[in-house]
């Protein structure tokens, strides 16, 4: 496969260049569809940054420097679904000859993870609303909370063709490496 045949992004394809191995090749290449209301969290910024200004606009009429203080964290907060978005929007995933890769940006910094091809590297498929799936892989396939939530790890908001597409890819990366 060829990356110039992909609608990945030109720093996207780069990304995934840097990564790959001299002997590895690219069996598919795609991305996650992106969800900038992933959690209800992005609601609760965008409204309780409009209500804080405009509650902020009644009272400091006169040009008070809290005003300016105040406003640009909730315009920040306002921003915080794009930028959830743009993030998903530089994530790649990849199967290759050797496996299925990960890159993502995450609040700590780019990810790259490679699930290398085994027996059982998928661990679950999960339905989610909209007709996207999640492909739950690795060793450690959830990422623990402190307050008791987790996260998928793997190939995750697919849409099912894509998922469809994947999976006989990874089913045959299994099967080579069986012994």
């Amino acid at each position: 496969m060829n990356l110039c045949d992909t609608n990945l992004s030109p720093a996207c394809q780069q990304k995934l260049r840097d990564r790959l191995f001299d002997d590895e090749k690219l069996l598919w290449v795609g991305q996650p569809v992106p969800d900038p209301w992933a959690s209800p969290a992005g609601f609760f910024c965008v409204g309780g940054s409009l209500w804080t200004m405009g509650l902020l606009v009644v009272v400091c009429r006169d040009g008070n420097l809290a005003f300016l203080a105040v406003m640009l964290p909730c315009i920040v907060l306002m921003c915080a679904p794009l930028i959830s978005k743009w993030m998903q929007q530089q994530a790649v995933y990849a199967i290759t000859s050797r496996g299925a890769r990960v890159l993502r940006c995450s609040a700590m910094g780019k990810v790259s993870l490679l699930y290398e091809s085994k027996p059982g590297m998928v661990k679950a498929r999960q339905a989610l609303r909209g007709g996207l799936v999640n492909l739950v892989m690795g060793n450690c396939p959830y990422t623990h909370y402190k307050n008791g939530a987790s996260a998928p790890e793997g190939f995750l908001r697919l849409t099912a063709a894509d998922a469809e597409r994947i999976l006989p890819l990874i089913r045959q990366l299994e099967s080579s490496t069986t012994p």
